[in-house]
């Protein structure tokens, strides 16, 4: 996981020296580039600097979050619109006038963002039927990931999600992973709503990586407070038609899916609960639905050409692979930039019946 870090910083760094010698180019004030760099240098660092605060100050880590993120999410957008700008100025010459490319990539994203954080806000419902002759009575479950409650998603959004899922009257409720995104002490109230969501036949959740990062036990007992039971490695049998299994995150376990799968009754209607959709294709013989969320579908572009690719277009979507079904979720929640591009927010309703 260190790598990812590394890597990680040395991209954004990148980003941030391609944004401040751009603006140093076109804006030969020594002072304003002096104070430009020191913002640079602090924004390539914020979110470890943020974490530390965090600890002890929530508020106040909120506060420089939101700031962190939102210049990400320009940043991103922006080095991409210039490098784009520069390429098309072979073809047409004024987008090379630095000033041209500065303004244009500048405009553009301002506008991506807008957008973008409008489309993250909408809670989209997406509507999915399975039939199975092992099924004895229909039944619904509501299910979503990578909801991120923290620092960027407050309780208030959360509080929308729980009410959405109430009236969507679900017989079970599954929480994929990464339902918490930061240091559990001061933001508990952002979980309280969760606490309100029913399910007459139970809530479930695994632990996605972000738990990780957090605390698993510290966020499991979070996630036990407001009702979740885990599946933590595990089968359960829910009735004599229907099991559910879960494991844990691969920053958490070593398990192989079937070490979980294989202590399910075969004869069941098998849900297999996993955050990140890597699925060996010899283990969808093992489970009837699979539910996997952690890819975001990408989020915001240009990262939903990434995950495409990455998990070879499975980042996001239903499939029916070997007579098992796949769903992947782009979470309820966002990561980081509170933004959408190319993306939605989305909570799933699987009705399942004979």
């Amino acid at each position: 996981m260190s790598y990812f870090f590394v890597a990680f910083l040395t991209i954004y760094g990148l980003f941030n020296v391609y944004f401040g010698w751009l603006f140093a180019s076109i804006f030969k004030n020594s002072y304003i580039n002096s104070v430009i760099f020191i913002i640079l240098i602090y924004m390539t660092f914020s979110l470890f600097i943020i974490r530390k605060i965090e600890e002890f100050e929530t508020q106040i880590a909120s506060f420089l979050a939101h700031i962190s993120f939102y210049w990400m999410g320009f940043l991103i957008l922006f080095v991409f619109f210039s490098l784009v700008a520069f390429l098309f100025g072979f073809i047409y010459k004024p987008f090379l006038v630095k000033q041209i490319n500065f303004a244009f990539a500048s405009i553009l994203s301002l506008a991506f963002l807008c957008f973008g954080y409008i489309n993250a806000q909408k809670l989209n419902i997406r509507t999915i039927v399975i039939k199975s002759t092992k099924i004895q009575k229909p039944i619904r479950i509501v299910f979503f990931s990578d909801l991120h409650a923290g620092l960027m998603i407050n309780n208030k959004y959360v509080n929308k999600v729980s009410k959405t899922i109430n009236n969507l009257k679900p017989d079970i409720v599954i929480a994929d992973g990464d339902v918490i995104d930061s240091s559990i002490d001061g933001i508990e109230h952002n979980l309280e709503p969760l606490k309100t969501i029913e399910a007459p036949m139970r809530k479930f959740a695994v632990l996605g990586n972000h738990e990780f990062y957090r605390g698993v036990d510290r966020c499991q007992t979070q996630l036990e407070k407001v009702g979740f039971f885990l599946l933590r490695n595990k089968c359960i049998k829910i009735n004599n038609f229907l099991s559910i299994a879960g494991i844990d995150d691969e920053t958490i376990t070593d398990k192989e899916n079937s070490d979980i799968l294989n202590n399910c009754d075969k004869k069941t209607f098998i849900i297999f609960v996993k955050h990140r959709p890597l699925i060996k294709e010899k283990d969808f013989n093992l489970f009837d639905l699979a539910l996997c969320g952690h890819t975001h579908a990408g989020q915001m572009f240009p990262f939903t050409l990434i995950t495409k690719a990455f998990y070879r277009n499975r980042d996001f979507g239903y499939f029916k692979i070997n007579g098992s079904h796949l769903i992947v979720s782009s979470g309820a929640g966002t990561w980081g930039p509170p933004f959408r591009i190319f993306s939605k927010s989305e909570i799933v309703v699987i009705n399942i019946s004979s």
